[in-house]
């Protein structure tokens, strides 16, 4: 079954974005010790990244591939931040500001380091997005 929003086939369809090694992003979210929606795994499964969006002004990082991934800045933020386990960090960190899933409720939020981070793990930050299909919705202009 297919959880992925309608039309991200074509966005992605340039053969760069095909992901090859399925079985490195079951095991990046082993060693980080979450379990993420069908959506999320279902799109790294599938996809390859990084990737650019004109709508959200944020690198979407690849789960495992490159030396820059989901896997090295969610530990990053989790050593020298605090981050609990179930928040994924799916972005680099260069503009004072991330976007960030919490892997148990889905949801995707935009976290700056002047405060935003407290709030997120107070549970008191605004949801950016209600789950990962519809932060690919609009990061992906869907």
């Amino acid at each position: 079954m297919d959880n992925l929003p309608k039309g991200l086939e074509v966005a992605l369809k340039e053969e760069i974005y095909n992901r090859e090694n399925e079985g490195d992003v079951l095991s990046a979210l082993s060693r980080l010790n979450v379990t993420t929606s069908n959506a999320f795994i279902q799109f790294y499964k599938k996809y390859s990244g990084a990737f650019w969006s004109e709508a959200v002004p944020y690198e979407l990082l690849d789960i495992c591939d490159g030396k820059n991934n989901i896997e090295v800045y969610t530990e990053i933020c989790r050593k020298e931040h605090g981050f609990l386990h179930n928040f994924l960090v799916l972005s680099e960190l260069s503009t004072g500001a991330v976007l960030v899933l919490d892997s148990i409720t889905d949801k995707v939020y935009e976290v700056d380091f002047e405060g935003g981070q407290d709030l997120l793990m107070n549970g008191e930050l605004e949801v950016s997005w209600s789950n990962f299909n519809e932060f690919l919705k609009e990061y992906f202009e869907l």
